[in-house]
Formats: C-alpha cells, sequence, structure tokens
C-alpha cells in the first residue's frame, strides 16, 4: 500500500523529498485514509450520499426521524472533523438560539454581552 499512495501522491503533484520529509505516523494516516477511499474517492462519496441518504428516507417507517448523511457514512468525517475541536452540544445549542434570537426585530447583543450601551 505505501508505495501506491506514494505514487498517487506524485501523480497529485507532490514532490517526492516532500513526501520523504513526512513522518512515519503521518504518513501511515495517509495510507489508511487512501485505502478507505477518502483519498481519490472525495467525488464518488458527494454523489453517492446524496442519493442514498434520500433512498433511505424514502423507505424508512413515517414514524422515525430522518436520515443523516452522518448517520450513514460515519467514518467520512473521522477525517475531516476533527473531534477535540468541536464545540459541546451545550455551545451547540447556545449557538443556535443565538441565531434565532437575532432575527427578531430590535435585537440587541448588548443586552447579552454586558455592554453598557444596552437598553434597560
Amino acid at each position: 500500500m505505501p508505495r501506491q499512495v506514494r505514487a498517487a501522491m506524485i501523480f497529485n503533484g507532490h514532490k517526492p523529498e516532500d513526501i520523504d520529509h513526512i513522518d512515519e505516523e503521518t504518513f501511515a494516516e495517509i495510507c489508511v485514509m487512501y485505502g478507505d477511499g477518502v483519498l481519490g474517492g472525495k467525488a464518488a462519496y458527494q454523489a453517492i450520499t446524496p442519493i442514498t441518504t434520500a433512498l433511505f428516507n424514502y423507505i424508512r417507517d413515517p414514524k422515525s426521524g430522518d436520515f443523516r448523511s452522518e448517520q450513514l457514512f460515519p467514518w467520512i468525517n473521522e477525517y475531516e472533523i476533527d473531534p477535540d475541536s468541536q464545540p459541546d452540544k451545550e455551545q451547540i445549542v447556545n449557538n443556535q438560539l443565538l441565531v434565532f434570537m437575532s432575527q427578531a426585530p430590535g435585537f440587541d447583543m448588548g443586552r447579552f454581552n454586558g455592554s453598557s450601551n444596552a437598553r434597560s
């Protein structure tokens, strides 16, 4: 596998000397991503995901919730989303609430951040 990955990286424009400077752990992760089809197969994933998600939602029980692509292909996001940098659920809810409230006429952020120009 490493030879195929190295050849693919050179084909995609990387210089051999740059590839030689990649540490072993990173190169191993690149090999896994290549083997999983994430590298080189992203276009196929992007083409199949909406169709598969729509099909699963079409055949699902009407009483069950909608399927999301993250549920059907959870491993894809492992490479793009760093779980350590993701906000926790409370932060997500707070941000969504703030976005919702900011749509209200006369919304003033000063009421929420302790600004002295906030109205009483």
